[in-house]
């Protein structure tokens, strides 16, 4: 079994758009009321996913995104 991750392709305008997206989340969630920090982790359990981790989740994936293999810088 390999432990290699598929290469999986997008188009550029489509991952632009999933970059602004993962930002918008993340910028709102920085500035959400503490109603929704506590409703989050309600939701995820108190041992669970902390939304400081999602956030941080959230960039990784937008910049990893804007440095996709082969698109233009």
């Amino acid at each position: 079994m390999s432990d290699r991750v598929p290469l999986i392709r997008i188009d550029q305008v489509d991952a632009i758009e999933l970059i602004e997206i993962l930002e918008f989340i993340e910028s709102w969630l920085a500035q959400a009321d503490p109603t929704v920090t506590a409703d989050f982790e309600r939701f995820v359990g108190s041992d669970g996913y902390p939304l400081t981790e999602l956030r941080t989740d959230l960039i990784a994936w937008a910049a990893r995104l804007a440095l996709a293999p082969g698109e233009p810088q």
